[in-house]
């Protein structure tokens, strides 16, 4: 991403937003002093005006913050999403949570906001000079210390709650994803009598959650409860402080009001940015998953090249040039990294050492556990594309992708390729890749989907594109091309 990119817009903006709406408020802590001490000496017009002044004042900044970061927020996720193209065409480890793009967005609308409280606390220090000028110098001792205090309970709080949600959010997902799986395996445990075993895994897993979500629950509480009373107990002392001044006859009753009111509003910035501090590690995280992904890409006849590369399957440096129109196969038993490999040249998965070298062409990946979208033949096809109907039809023919079920392309297909047999659902995928125009076709182990008819015709659909570049993984024959170049792994 640029230098341009919007993680980097608005953090002056939120900046200055945080400290003139600091400023404001400790503008109208003073003015609200002023206003009960008018109240206090009997002044009931002057004071009662001021007063209303300054709840009016205080409610119209609430709103125009709170509207100041949805709009923030929203601007953030529009030019974001405006970027998804590019942001999604950047390899990322498919094990790799953190590269959530949705999180990441979301985190990423969320960081302005943070900022404006990063910037409404540091601002707020302006407090101390105020106090002291109003209370004199114990009174802002006094606050300094247990301001000093507060700041680490503050962030420890902020994190603990973090991390009892992550946990509660993960497990969550275990119990979503087991009840699925309870779900698709419900007739195969009826028939084996296992009914029981799937409603205890799935009562243990709700167990789990639900103990997740009350451990979050009890910290959040006691969080609270702990920056509460310390904000109460800074401003109480504050509070004694003055009090034995105003008996002494040395501060006056608005100097006194003006130092809690300060000290409130001190503690105040300062406890909701410590509370929410720890989505400065989230905003963080989002900016790397944003960022990353961008590898080296090459402008020359090769399209994919591997330099002593090691994946995370095998030991052994692989060295590997793909020319336009290669045919290269992968073979070797299972486990001997195959599938690694292909994902590791593809930039789905991190190498362990080694260089690989990626073109800005397009890129067709065919697997055999790849799924449709949810929709029709049509949209599977085209992904936003704009292809006419009959070379859709075409792309379909030369694969055998013929009778009822394909000659409507508004037909609706389901995510998981229902009404489809496997090959069927490969020949569509591979068909896509043909609509798509790729450079280099990536083939997982798939030849022994098809019959002997069928594979004749998918060979034939591909030694018609002769300029395709195909890299094919095969653990034995049959194989759907023939090879130009052979990597063979072992385990």
């Amino acid at each position: 991403m640029s230098s341009t990119s919007p993680l980097d817009k608005g953090v002056l903006l939120a900046s200055g937003v945080g400290a003139l709406a600091s400023f404001v408020n400790l503008a109208l802590s003073i003015i609200g002093a002023v206003a009960l001490s008018d109240l206090a000496r009997g002044d009931l017009a002057r004071g009662g005006w001021l007063l209303v002044s300054v709840l009016v004042a205080r409610w119209l900044v609430a709103v125009a913050l709170n509207e100041w970061s949805a709009r923030r927020g929203a601007t953030t996720r529009a030019q974001l999403h405006h970027q998804l193209p590019s942001l999604l065409s950047r390899p990322r480890p498919t094990n790799d949570a953190q590269s959530d793009l949705a999180w990441a967005i979301e985190q990423s609308a969320l960081a302005d906001d943070l900022t404006r409280l990063r910037a409404s606390a540091g601002a707020s220090i302006v407090a101390i000079i105020v106090i002291f000028f109003s209370a004199g110098w114990l009174a802002s001792v006094i606050t300094v210390g247990l301001l000093g205090l507060a700041v680490p309970l503050y962030r420890r709080a902020g994190r603990r709650s973090e991390a009892l949600a992550t946990e509660y959010q993960r497990r969550r997902v275990q119990l979503e994803e087991r009840q699925l799986e309870i779900l698709r395996h419900a007739p195969e445990l009826r028939g084996l009598g296992a009914v029981d075993y799937g409603a205890r895994e799935i009562a243990a897993y709700s167990d789990r959650e639900h103990d997740a979500a009350l451990r979050a629950i009890r910290v959040a509480l006691e969080s609270s409860l702990v920056t509460e009373f310390l904000s109460g107990v800074s401003i109480g002392l504050v509070a004694m402080v003055v009090g034995f001044g105003l008996l002494e006859g040395r501060l006056s009753l608005t100097r006194a009001l003006i130092a809690v009111f300060a000290t409130s509003d001190l503690f105040g910035a300062i406890r909701r940015y410590g509370v929410e501090f720890h989505r400065r590690d989230d905003a963080a995280r989002a900016e790397v998953v944003l960022r990353s992904g961008a590898l080296p890409e090459i402008d020359r006849a090769d399209l994919f090249e591997l330099r002593e590369v090691v994946t995370a399957a095998s030991t052994r440096p692989v060295n590997l040039r793909v020319e336009r129109g290669a045919r290269v196969v992968v073979t070797g038993p299972s486990g001997a990294g195959k599938t690694t490999l292909l994902e590791t040249m593809l930039g789905w998965r991190a190498v362990v050492s080694g260089e690989v070298l990626r073109p800005a062409s397009r890129v067709g990946v065919i697997q055999p556990t790849m799924t449709l979208l949810s929709g029709t033949l049509r949209e599977n096809l085209l992904l936003g594309a704009s292809v006419s109907d009959r070379t859709l039809r075409e792309r379909l023919d030369e694969l055998g992708l013929r009778g009822e079920r394909f000659d409507d392309l508004s037909s609706e297909l389901l995510a998981d390729g229902r009404g489809l047999s496997d090959g069927e659902r490969v020949r569509v995928l591979l068909a896509r890749a043909f609509v798509a125009e790729v450079a280099t076709l990536f083939i997982d182990d798939v030849a022994g989907l098809f019959d002997e008819a069928t594979r004749g015709l998918v060979r034939a659909a591909l030694t018609v594109r002769p300029e395709l570049a195909i890299v094919e993984a095969s653990v034995d024959r049959p194989l759907i091309v023939s090879p130009s170049a052979r990597v063979e792994l072992t385990p």
